[in-house]
């Protein structure tokens, strides 16, 4: 890892009242490791709590990082989206919940957006870029469960979501680690350079 984390913890959701610290937002379609990745980044095993229940986190919720010679931030849990058995009222409330999330966020600095490796982007993964876009912070797309399928089948898939992002994805994987310096270096790119905290 490149980065020394003093501290991370869970500090509320979006309704509550938090400090002004850049945020570091994870989106991406429910079951798709996202909590697995998060802790993974972290260095933790179990801040983030995962469920063999996609679907279930349904707030937005804030871990604050504290890191060693640098400002803190705070890490951003969006809620899954796109899991057949989550109701279709849950399902519509989700793009107004990221709506509200995204816009006038100017603490909002980058969206990392999980895709499984077996699966194309579609409109959900679409709507969270032109999100991303619509708001001026950064997009960066991390390909998970890379270890689902073998070297040559994981270039072929990188090769062809690639084609639909435009830019080289990061691939991940929460059983070799693989990705964590990566998902780091985008992080880094974006936090600013003030006094620490």
């Amino acid at each position: 890892m490149i980065v020394k984390i003093k501290d991370a913890r869970y500090v509320g959701t979006m309704y509550d009242q938090l400090p002004e610290l850049p945020q570091f937002a994870f989106a991406g379609r429910s079951n798709v490791g996202k909590s697995s990745l998060i802790n993974l980044v972290l260095g933790r095993k179990a801040l983030v709590r995962t469920s063999k229940q996609p679907g279930k986190t349904r707030n937005i919720n804030f871990f604050q990082v504290d890191l060693l010679d640098l400002p803190s931030i705070h890490m951003v849990d969006l809620p899954g989206y796109g899991y057949a058995k989550v109701c279709a009222e849950m399902k519509s409330s989700w793009g107004g919940l990221a709506s509200k999330y995204f816009h006038n966020n100017a603490s909002l600095k980058l969206i990392i957006l999980l895709v499984d490796i077996r699966r194309d982007l579609k409109e959900e993964e679409f709507m969270v870029l032109d999100l991303a876009k619509d708001s001026r912070c950064q997009s960066l797309l991390v390909i998970t469960k890379a270890d689902k399928l073998s070297r040559n089948k994981q270039r072929q898939r990188i090769d062809a979501i690639t084609r639909q992002y435009d830019h080289e994805p990061v691939l991940s994987s929460a059983l070799s680690r693989e990705g964590i310096d990566p998902i780091w270096r985008a992080i880094l790119a974006q936090i600013p350079r003030g006094p620490r905290t």
